[in-house]
């Protein structure tokens, strides 16, 4: 196991500078929420960080969420290429010849590390987990073909729970559906 500072490069975000006609894209905190909802996000626009840290996403990045109860991750998406991360998020850039993008991120969404991101998050009310916290996680490493495969599986059962979801969402309008036609056939048959 190594910690994921010796694995990745891990970056705070930016403050977000939001104008009119601004070239720079923003992914912030509700994009990641977006993003695990199902949902395309729409990312801010505005003036291009100066800062050094400031780094657009690459191909490969992971996006994790700084405050929350939970501890979002995701992986980048093709639209969020190019963007820079908010300061309620970290950018975890990782080193692929040692770790597996796909494979990171179904470690740090397991529930024990879930678990150690709580017990290191600080502060009331929407607590925020600092990057040490963040760097100091542990990382089992299996060689990287079997890094693959694991991420593959993971991103399998995130297929399927998107399905389900997707289904339960389509089977309770259909639910409601049905219901309004029978109170309808009710309400013609009375008024006949």
């Amino acid at each position: 196991m190594l910690e994921l500072r010796k694995i990745a490069s891990t970056f705070s975000g930016v403050t977000v500078q939001e104008a009119d006609g601004g070239t720079a894209r923003f992914v912030r905190l509700s994009d990641l929420s977006d993003l695990k909802a199902g949902r395309k996000p729409v990312l801010a626009a505005g003036e291009a960080p100066t800062v050094a840290r400031a780094l657009p996403i690459e191909d490969g990045d992971l996006i994790i969420g700084a405050r929350g109860a939970a501890t979002d991750v995701c992986l980048a998406t093709p639209g969020m290429l190019g963007a820079f991360v908010s300061l309620d998020l970290y950018l975890v850039r990782p080193d692929v010849s040692k770790v597996a993008p796909g494979y990171l991120v179904a470690v740090l969404e397991l529930p024990a590390t879930q678990v150690l991101f709580a017990g290191g998050k600080q502060g009331s009310g929407l607590a925020r987990l600092p990057k040490d916290a963040l760097e100091n996680v542990p990382i089992p490493l299996p060689p990287l073909p079997q890094q693959r495969l694991i991420a593959e599986l993971a991103e399998s059962f995130n297929d399927e729970d998107r399905l389900l979801k997707r289904l339960a969402d389509l089977n309770s309008i259909l639910g409601r559906e049905a219901i309004a036609r029978a109170i309808r056939a009710v309400n013609q048959r009375q008024n006949s």
